[in-house]
């Protein structure tokens, strides 16, 4: 019996560091014997992964907006790194407070995102354009055209419709949460990410404490998967990094954060905490972060003008396996994020058991509970203070950090990833009939 197809067409690429969900989403399908054709826009400077599989090919694609903010993120950094006697970004601050993302709610920054929709719609119609063109083949073939994430979901929608396939939009989450489910907002300030969810025979929808299954209602979806990723299953012997041997000799308390380019990631928040914790305790606890936004200099000079800077490692160009390893040999797991921090470092941690702090934003609720398996912040003028006494619990309280793990190792919510990939691919196939 011949194999069944699907495409997948997508702005990301297969990065080497931080989220692996595109890769494993692929890997899903084919190792259940379904061919996999893949249209990509995706660039990562940072490296990206190679996928040798007789059952998958994948063709580059031109983007007019992912150059556009390519450029724009060039520019961006060029002025930074001339400003260099301004005032440090952290500086001005402070924990308590939640930044929107990719810049202030003002009219500059609207014109900004309006004009890169518009962008995304013009690289929409040329993809449809060129794909009906070039590769109709390819389409008839398929049983089913998949948009993962935003950028091409219009065009995928469309081919669909053109073809008489079957759409599937897959989302790792969404930014919209930022909106607090303001509409007015969303449109003017995301019009990216509101208009890009749109109705589709299956909802791929990544429960990561954001909006998404609202939003993916409210856009008419009937049928959606609303769960968290599974958790990649390591091998037991771990990857030896200097890093972590050293600190270990040094009988040091770890904290990870295992952070990404995202500026809302906010690691700035437990360094500050750092700047609460009494002198003597300092000399005893580090913190490493993978945090390598574009605010990143900012952050390390922010941490050198406080001493800090023998207590706040950081580490870059790290893949998932050197993450889970760091992960797996600290004490704690912490994560400061705006607007959610049920991502793929804290369903780790829950999985392999690792203590862990983080913000009581809501964005955990059904998966931890404070003071059961996770100390949690109240995000308040406080917030350093309290943060730094959470640190301070779980280091000189053995009793409680021991109980934190025992109940975590309890923990049913985060699943495997063969596991909960099987959940997933049972709902598409009863969707699309692959097998």
């Amino acid at each position: 019996m011949e194999k069944k197809r699907l495409i997948i067409i997508t702005g990301l690429p297969f990065r080497k560091q931080g989220n692996q969900s595109l890769i494993r989403f692929v890997n899903m399908f084919l190792k259940r014997g379904i061919k996999i054709s893949m249209f990509s826009a995706g660039y990562d400077a940072n490296g990206e992964n190679v996928l040798n599989n007789a059952d998958f090919e994948v063709f580059k694609i031109k983007s007019f907006e992912i150059s556009f903010t390519n450029m724009l993120n060039k520019i961006f950094l060029k002025v930074r790194k001339n400003k260099s006697s301004r005032e440090n970004y952290f500086e001005k601050i402070k924990s308590e407070d939640i930044i929107a993302p990719y810049g202030s709610y003002n009219i500059a920054n609207s014109v900004n995102k309006w004009f890169k929709w518009v962008l995304i719609i013009l690289d929409n119609i040329f993809l449809i354009v060129y794909l009906g063109i070039k590769y109709p083949k390819t389409i008839k073939e398929s049983t089913a055209i998949i948009g993962y994430e935003a950028s091409y979901t219009i065009c995928a929608r469309v081919l669909a419709k053109l073809f008489y396939k079957q759409y599937v939009n897959k989302f790792q989450g969404t930014i919209l949460k930022a909106t607090n489910r303001n509409k007015v907002r969303a449109i003017k300030s995301f019009p990216h990410n509101f208009f890009s969810i749109n109705n589709s025979d299956l909802c791929l929808m990544v429960n990561d404490g954001t909006d998404g299954k609202y939003y993916a209602q409210e856009k008419g979806c009937k049928e959606i998967f609303f769960e968290p990723h599974g958790v990649y299953e390591y091998d037991k012997d771990m990857i030896d990094m200097e890093i972590i041997n050293k600190l270990k000799r040094q009988n040091k308390f770890i904290l990870f954060n295992n952070a990404s380019g995202s500026t809302w990631k906010r690691t700035d928040r437990i360094v500050r905490s750092f700047m609460k914790l009494d002198e003597e305790l300092r000399e005893h606890i580090v913190l490493i972060t993978t945090y390598y936004a574009a605010d990143r200099e900012d952050l390390k000079k922010f941490v050198k003008s406080y001493d800090l800077d023998k207590n706040i490692i950081f580490m870059e160009k790290l893949d998932n396996f050197e993450c889970n390893s760091l992960l797996r040999n600290s004490d704690i797991a912490i994560m400061t994020n705006d607007f959610s921090n049920l991502g793929n470092p804290l369903l780790e941690a829950i999985y392999y058991g690792i203590p862990i702090i983080s913000i009581d934003d809501g964005s955990l609720d059904g998966f931890l509970e404070n003071g059961k398996d996770s100390i949690l912040v109240k995000l308040d003028c406080d917030f350093d203070k309290n943060l730094s006494l959470a640190i301070e619990k779980l280091y000189f309280d053995k009793g409680f950090y021991l109980d934190l793990k025992k109940n975590l190792n309890k923990h049913q919510q985060v699943k495997e990833l063969n596991e909960q990939q099987e959940r997933e691919f049972n709902a598409i196939n009863e969707i699309l009939k692959l097998c």
